[in-house]
């Protein structure tokens, strides 16, 4: 057996569920490759994909397969029948096979110690995982400024960052970042109404909006962030430092547990 191929067997593994896209007439279960490469290249762990199989399997027997999970960005919402018993016919793009492949894993993850990292339709599902609200439509709340994408834009414009974010000062990103503000890209429709109970807030935008939160009492890494720290992320160092604490988790929770 060669180095390499040794190293490989003590990789950590960190579950990516996928988002259902439809490609010509065919359903595909799909994960954009920029979480894939910060993966490999920043937190050096092993991605694996979760397909959408909703509650087709226990929660445990997926997790017990795992040392992390990332919950990526989408194109798609967390439907609002989540956190909004009132809400009608939302006019936006739905993925209720992610939802429900999703949100019954996040609490059971953090309970077992698995290291978690939510990232934007992630940090999303994070909140509402934990009795947390959103605004559906957040461009439609006049105290916000625009948080959306710009679609028309090229791919490095789109991904630029475009407003700061003031993080709480003594907590969990503070101390890992050492800085006190943090600049980063911006690209969602959603966010962040209520907190959601056992989170704790690690930062906000100048207009007063949640962008950071992590799990109060959680014995590994448990931490949700707004934007898009995937994107070029060797070449971001917010983006380094973030994937490589949680890669570190991930290591730390396969030498205790599959040793």
């Amino acid at each position: 057996m060669s180095k390499s191929d040794k190293h490989s067997i003590f990789t950590p593994v960190v579950g990516v569920p996928t988002c259902r896209q439809v490609i010509g007439d065919l359903e595909y279960d799909c994960t954009q490759h920029k979480y894939i490469a910060a993966l490999c290249q920043s937190a050096g762990v092993l991605p694996l994909q979760i397909p959408l199989i909703g509650n087709r399997f226990s929660v445990e027997s997926i997790l017990q397969r795992l040392d992390g999970i990332l919950l990526t960005g989408s194109h798609s919402n967390v439907h609002p029948s989540h956190y909004d018993d009132n809400f009608e016919n939302p006019d936006f793009k739905l993925d209720q096979e992610r939802d429900d492949t999703v949100l019954p894993l996040i609490k059971p993850a953090i309970a077992e110690g698995l290291p978690l990292f939510a990232i934007c339709r992630g940090f999303q599902e994070l909140n509402v995982a934990y009795g947390g609200e959103l605004h559906s439509k957040l461009h439609e709340q006049a105290s916000y400024v625009e948080h959306r994408e710009k679609k028309d834009s090229e791919l490095d414009e789109r991904y630029a960052a475009v407003h700061k974010i003031n993080l709480i000062k003594g907590g969990v990103l503070h101390l890992m970042l050492q800085s006190d503000c943090i600049e980063v890209n911006s690209l969602h429709e959603q966010g962040i109404r209520h907190t959601g109970g056992g989170l704790t807030v690690e930062g906000r935008a100048e207009d007063g909006l949640v962008e950071a939160v992590s799990v109060m009492g959680s014995r590994s890494f448990a931490i949700g962030v707004q934007w898009h720290p995937e994107w070029k992320s060797t070449q971001n160092r917010v983006s380094t430092v973030l994937f490589s604490e949680f890669g570190q988790a991930c290591q730390r929770y396969m030498t205790e547990h599959r040793s």
